[in-house]
């Protein structure tokens, strides 16, 4: 688990990168977001991003977040799986003390949930495509 003060990398700008952008700073984390759409930018900052980059502007831009993130230190890289239960429980109670909602891009009605996987497909997104069964 990151501990106050690490950085995250974020990847994206969908349902779980924002998610896991929410939880890294609920941590304490430092967090860096990578978007190829440069007007994402703005709103992964208004997040809480520390540091934004655009893939499109900065192709080599693994050596650069490097760079400016672990000046002569050592990087330690490693991806998160499905944990524990214990590690479910405690996320949970998170996001209930601290009321940590998911972004969401847009909500379709059920009987449009065809029109909802085009939209998701289309990978412009930010956040969560919801179809509401309401």
């Amino acid at each position: 688990m990151p501990k106050p003060g690490q950085w995250v990398l974020v990847i994206g700008s969908g349902g779980v990168a924002l998610f896991a952008l929410q939880f890294a700073k609920l941590l304490g984390c430092r967090v860096v977001a990578v978007s190829s759409r440069n007007e994402k930018l703005d709103r992964l900052q208004a997040l809480g991003a520390d540091l934004v980059v655009s893939t499109a502007d900065m192709p080599e831009w693994g050596a650069a977040v490097r760079e400016q993130v672990y000046q002569r230190s050592l990087a330690t890289i490693s991806r998160l799986f499905v944990g524990h239960r214990t590690n479910l429980e405690a996320m949970l109670r998170a996001i209930s003390v601290h009321r940590l909602r998911p972004v969401i891009d847009k909500v379709f009605a059920f009987d449009e949930a065809n029109d909802a996987y085009r939209y998701f497909q289309q990978g412009d997104v930010f956040g969560k495509v919801v179809v509401d069964s309401a």
